[in-house]
């Protein structure tokens, strides 16, 4: 079977999750790329190499620690333009989607299109950057993120917002989907992690030309002051294929994440005493395959198990929140998986934080 033959194939089985789209260009014409990139005060990017990557397919999913696959240099007023082929926008008979990207500021900001090459002339909408203009503020239980929205700076355009809770030293410990501002972060998120900061997000989208664009903007980081939460799971210890003496998913190391081997099907988390859990946080969380089920578990001994939440709709998202209402003093929690499949496993997970 030929590559182009395997990808329709593979896109027909998967056309709702990949998203395939058949290129309507002849490889052979020549194609205009054009644009703009501008500061928040609409004042040029001026000779800045903007970052421009391609997918395999039109799914618009991109290696983010690949190399990029051109560059184009804005001139003095900030714009660019860029010629190509059909042929360079296709792979076989597949549009692919593009990425072109301005390079971070000092506080991260940057703006990013996303889009797919149908037409002989792309010209991409002015790409406005976003600072958000974010602040932080300690609050009795944690901390309030308010932001500036898109309209405000981008003649009245409104956008979706996204915000992530980092350490600045070693990665993501939460991300917060369809936020408003302020955006309460509980201490429940924080903990007594030093080094903070939020990362705010905007999407938005806009059509013009015969093409769709996705336009992805990163705001101003704020560093969050440090809290003092600390959950009774703190120092536990942890029992799995492979575990050690001192456990690493109850150290307070956010993101120090643990690669769990083959088979791994529990994961126990046991108390130094019994305690009644209303909150349990799972950091950077995933499986291997497909598990049948997936449960988060409670004991009173570590032998006999009850049920305190269902996971297996949540096995899609790194960071699950779980809320329980079990009434029991209980001693250990586990991450309990049921599969059939060989291969599916538990196979990630960076740590369990529980709270009374």
């Amino acid at each position: 079977m030929t590559m182009n033959r395997w990808m329709k194939v593979a896109c027909a089985a998967a056309v709702t999750s990949v998203g395939c789209t058949e290129s309507t260009l002849d490889p052979a014409v020549d194609v205009l790329l054009t644009g703009k990139v501008i500061r928040q005060d609409k004042q040029p990017v001026a000779n800045t190499l903007l970052r421009i990557d391609r997918s395999g397919n039109s799914s618009c999913a991109f290696d983010i620690f690949g190399v990029n696959w051109k560059s184009v240099k804005t001139d003095a007023e900030g714009n660019f333009s860029l010629q190509l082929l059909g042929a360079d926008t296709q792979n076989g008979s597949l549009a692919r989607c593009f990425s072109l990207r301005s390079p971070a500021g000092e506080k991260g900001r940057t703006v990013e299109a996303e889009f797919i090459v149908q037409t002989e002339n792309v010209q991409v909408p002015t790409l406005q950057e976003w600072s958000g203009a974010p602040t932080a503020l300690a609050g009795a239980t944690g901390v309030g993120v308010s932001f500036q929205d898109l309209s405000a700076t981008h003649d009245g355009a409104s956008a979706g917002y996204s915000l992530s809770v980092r350490s600045k030293s070693s990665g993501g410990i939460w991300s917060f989907g369809q936020v408003q501002s302020p955006v309460q972060v509980s201490d429940h998120y924080l903990e007594d992690v030093a080094d903070l900061e939020a990362d705010l997000y905007a999407v938005r989208t806009v059509e013009t030309g015969g093409t769709k664009f996705t336009l992805r903007y990163a705001g101003d980081a704020v560093d969050l002051p440090r809290r003092a939460l600390v959950p009774v799971s703190r120092g536990a210890s942890c029992t799995y294929p492979g575990s050690s003496t001192t456990c690493p998913l109850t150290d307070g190391k956010l993101t120090d994440t643990v690669f769990f081997q083959e088979g791994t099907r529990d994961v126990v988390i046991q108390l130094a005493q019994p305690r009644v859990l209303r909150k349990a946080l799972l950091r950077n969380f995933r499986t291997a395959f497909s598990v049948n089920e997936l449960t988060f578990e409670g004991s009173t001994d570590g032998n006999t198990w009850m049920p305190l939440a269902n996971l297996k709709d949540k096995q899609d998202k790194f960071f699950i929140e779980l809320e329980l209402n079990n009434p029991t003093p209980l001693s250990h929690v586990r991450i309990h998986a049921i599969a059939t499949e060989t291969s599916a496993r538990i196979s990630e997970l960076s740590e369990v934080s529980l709270f009374e």
